[in-house]
């Protein structure tokens, strides 16, 4: 998949990888000052293994054909309930210099969940978009993105209750230890997509992510997501996954 130019139409990339995702629980864009973002669940089902994706295009406040700020961060706040388990994959352990050197290829193919892609402007001026593989660690996420010739690594940390997973994304390339001096790596887009992954532990099926035991009576669970920027701005958008209720609790509602 390549994307069209996100300079001219960053909207409508957003949408399009939406409506090509027809089999993942239902989902609806939500838009910020810098740009929109989607994410679905693969079941509507309470208390079930679930993959999802995620898609997000981004622009200058107040210009969609602009380029957006530096994005600093990334925080997605999990709906209460929804769980996380890193013990049920392999994990990656490799460091970031290995995974820089040798890509996938660091990591064992079981820490694999899956992947995506990411749009950017590199150095000021190279536009180009780098292949994303994520690996599962204990309490993070690792990303490695990469093009024939470069690679980024992105580590999203779990807080310690798994209520929400934060991102400090890569601004410069080569990326240093501490901090960029300088900031030449402009993420413009990026979709994930990640299958339930479970595996069977003693007759007992363990699940990497599992949906909330409940559906709300609303009718669907909210991910929070807020982004931090250069400008010194941030962006909270509120993104909604569809799920089902019982039929049984709907019934006793109408008997009431």
């Amino acid at each position: 998949m390549r994307y069209p130019n996100l300079k001219a139409a960053p909207f409508v990339v957003t949408l399009g990888i939406a409506a090509a995702l027809p089999a993942w629980a239902a989902g609806q864009p939500i838009s910020g000052r810098h740009g929109t973002i989607d994410q679905r669940n693969t079941t509507t089902r309470p208390g079930a293994p679930t993959g999802f994706s995620f898609s997000g295009a981004y622009h200058a406040a107040g210009n969609p054909r602009a380029d957006p700020p530096y994005m600093r961060r990334m925080t997605f706040y999990q709906p209460r309930g929804m769980r996380y388990d890193t013990s049920v994959p392999a994990r990656c352990t490799a460091s970031d210099l290995e995974l820089e050197a040798f890509g996938p290829a660091a990591c064992p193919a079981a820490s694999r969940l899956g992947g995506g892609e990411i749009k950017g402007v590199w150095m000021g001026r190279f536009r180009s978009t780098l292949h994303m593989d994520i690996f599962n660690n204990t309490g993070e996420q690792v990303v490695v993105a990469r093009t024939p010739y470069i690679a980024f690594v992105a580590r999203g940390r779990f807080s310690r209750d798994r209520s929400s997973i934060e991102w400090d994304s890569p601004t410069c390339w080569p990326t240093p230890p501490v901090g960029c001096p300088v900031d030449n790596t402009l993420q413009l887009a990026a979709i994930q997509k990640v299958k339930p992954y479970t595996r069977t532990v003693r007759g007992v099926v363990r699940s990497y992510l599992t949906t909330p035991p409940r559906c709300p009576a609303a009718g669907y669970w909210k991910t929070p997501v807020r982004l931090w920027w250069a400008d010194g701005t941030t962006d909270t958008m509120v993104t909604k996954q569809h799920c089902a209720r019982s039929r049984g609790k709907a019934r006793g509602r109408r008997r009431g």
